[in-house]
């Protein structure tokens, strides 16, 4: 067999978006890039550029090397080991759907090189048995906001195109202060459950009727629960400023998503940040722009991808590849 190589690209999403915990997530402009490289040995060889980069597997345990091996095993094929350069463009292990991202990447690299023809069902039930936030994979997937409607066995999502204007300012706490929590939204109660379904379809409203007078607006009381938490980030999550919109916890957390108006988003960043400085806890903000696109469309046949680097990493870009 000759060895191949094909280039994935996925975006990174936030979960709990707007505090609508495992019923929302929002698919940003920040992407995990991934070259894929076929070996004969069985062995995996893993380089990974970005943010908290010691956070991510050198190894078969990676998810991405996962998921590969559940697509093959899926079709009945060896694993005969593979080559992964990584470039991610958001930080790993802080709620920005780094694990989502791997999933999605090995699953279709392992798709591209094997020529497995996985149909889309067929990639969202191995991708399920790999990462239990299916909103988080379908925003991935399709780009823009998703949002869960319905409360039941087969729960049903309905994907909105997100206003190209839309911003998210993002606190992102020092890893190294990061902990557990005991409780995430697996263990919240219907009520619980029932306020992010609310919330969940509130934001959908919100963001199709973007611009216009009689858009719905957001209950402030609804923040979701963040599974990893560092000192302070419950008072954060309680910060009410002029314009603020929502805030609330990034997918497990322990990042911090802000919603506001333009003209206000510096002063609510900079209380949440404050906040957290109190309890002893550096922090960095940064901006994020949503996509409406997602791994489907980015990786579709005929499209062409070019690996490069994230930003700030002195490194040249690399060529681009068909898929």
């Amino acid at each position: 067999m000759t060895d191949r190589s094909v280039l994935i690209r996925v975006p990174a999403t936030v979960g709990n978006f707007g505090g609508a915990a495992g019923c929302a997530a929002l698919a940003l402009d920040a992407a995990l890039n991934v070259r894929a490289s076929t070996r004969r040995d069985g062995n995996v060889g893993l380089r990974y550029f970005g943010e908290n980069g010691e956070r991510v597997p050198r190894d078969a345990s990676n998810l991405a090397v996962r998921a590969m091996q559940a697509a093959l095993d899926f079709k009945g094929l060896p694993f005969g080991g593979v080559d992964l350069e990584m470039y991610g463009s958001a930080p790993v292990g802080v709620g920005l759907g780094s694990s989502t991202a791997a999933v999605w990447a090995g699953l279709l690299a392992a798709d591209r090189l094997f020529r497995l023809g996985l149909g889309e069902k067929i990639l969202f039930d191995l991708a399920g048995t790999l990462d239990s936030r299916s909103d988080n994979l379908r925003a991935a997937w399709s780009g823009g906001f998703v949002a869960r409607f319905e409360e039941s066995a087969s729960p049903v999502f309905r994907a909105t195109v997100v206003p190209d204007d839309l911003e998210l300012h993002v606190v992102i706490p020092e890893v190294g202060t990061i902990r557990a929590r005991e409780t995430g939204t697996e263990n919240s109660s219907p009520r619980d459950r029932t306020a992010f379904l609310n919330r969940a379809r509130t934001l959908s409203g919100l963001l199709a009727q973007a611009g216009r007078s009689e858009a719905p607006q957001l209950e402030e009381t609804v923040t979701g629960i963040a599974e990893k938490t560092v000192p302070g980030l419950d008072e954060a999550l309680r910060v009410r400023t002029a314009g603020m919109q929502a805030v609330f916890a990034c997918g497990s957390g322990p990042a911090i998503g802000i919603l506001a108006k333009s003209e206000d988003a510096e002063g609510a960043t900079t209380a949440v940040m404050d906040c957290l400085a109190g309890h002893g806890v550096a922090s960095r903000s940064t901006l994020f722009r949503a996509t409406n696109t997602g791994a489907r469309d980015w990786n579709a046949r005929g499209t062409e991808i070019r690996l490069a680097p994230p930003v700030g990493l002195d490194m040249p870009e690399l060529p681009s590849l068909p898929v």
